[in-house]
């Protein structure tokens, strides 16, 4: 396996058409990181494993990348090993010390001044051990199941372009009607929104956030508009804690170890991670 910064293989998505799976792995669990190494290998399919700043509370901040490192010792594909929203500039630093190739300074609820001001402190921090980063803008909303507040995240195509000239990252996330959760009815992604942003963003690959829940050819307009990054966390997570709770009901099957019934959830949620991976475009691509 060839652990690389994310900026290299989301570059070439975006130059060949594609997007590249960002998988959350809830801090680096072992059964969800082993499902989606082993399933990327499968598919010839580079592959972003990602941890957000709160999931490392409970594994630590370093446990990510040394999971994927030793699971991918045998692995051919790419892997980018990436710190997700992260909002504590000094928690982000700390990442690049720490084997992580990419890393997420989320400041999209700041004025754009802060938002600049601290994607430049990573970057200076990033950039000399060629870790790529990543920045947002427009405030993702969380889905609590109750209906979004129209038009509340929506990105400024006005302020994309002052961004990424006062701080160049090398992947920016935009806010188009997405959230992270589950969506109450069908989301309204703003296509046409997008396609500005698009006009403005020059070659730098966007990202898409908040992807459970968005239908599958919406998805795809979003690739063929310029997102070469697609995040995926709660289908991962809820499918991987679902699957544990029906195995585990079957005592008759595993008889108390616990590794029996790892390996059944394991086993299913690699097929979610599949269908993640093809409808991104990138099996067959590493």
């Amino acid at each position: 396996m060839s652990m690389v910064p994310a900026r290299e293989i989301v570059r070439d998505a975006s130059a060949r058409g594609y997007a590249i799976a960002a998988i959350n792995c809830q801090g680096g669990n072992y059964d969800i990181v082993r499902a989606v190494l082993e399933t990327a290998e499968e598919e010839n399919a580079p592959v972003i494993l990602m941890a957000y700043e709160k999931n490392t509370e409970y594994y630590g901040l370093d446990w990510l990348p040394t999971i994927v490192s030793q699971l991918g010792r045998s692995m051919r594909v790419p892997v980018a090993v990436h710190l997700d929203h992260g909002q504590d500039v000094t928690v982000v630093k700390r990442a690049t010390e720490l084997g992580y190739t990419s890393v997420m300074i989320d400041y999209s609820t700041r004025s754009i001044e802060e938002n600049i001001a601290a994607t430049l402190e990573v970057i200076e921090a990033a950039r000399p051990a060629g870790i790529s980063v990543e920045a947002e803008l427009g405030e993702l909303q969380r889905n609590d199941g109750t209906p979004m507040k129209a038009a509340e995240n929506l990105v400024d195509p006005g302020q994309v372009r002052r961004f990424l000239d006062g701080a160049p990252v090398d992947m920016l996330a935009v806010g188009i009607g997405n959230a992270h959760g589950f969506y109450k009815g069908e989301p309204d992604i703003r296509i046409d929104l997008l396609e500005e942003v698009q006009k403005v963003s020059g070659d730098t690959p966007l990202v898409l956030h908040g992807t459970t829940g968005i239908p599958e050819p919406i998805v795809k307009k979003c690739i063929s508009h310029g997102m070469a990054k697609i995040n995926f966390g709660t289908l991962v997570r809820v499918n991987f804690m679902t699957y544990m709770a029906e195995e585990i009901a079957k005592e008759d099957e595993h008889k108390g170890h616990i590794w029996r019934v790892c390996r059944k959830a394991e086993a299913r949620l690699k097929e979610d991670v599949r269908g993640i991976i093809r409808l991104t475009g990138s099996n067959g691509k590493a």
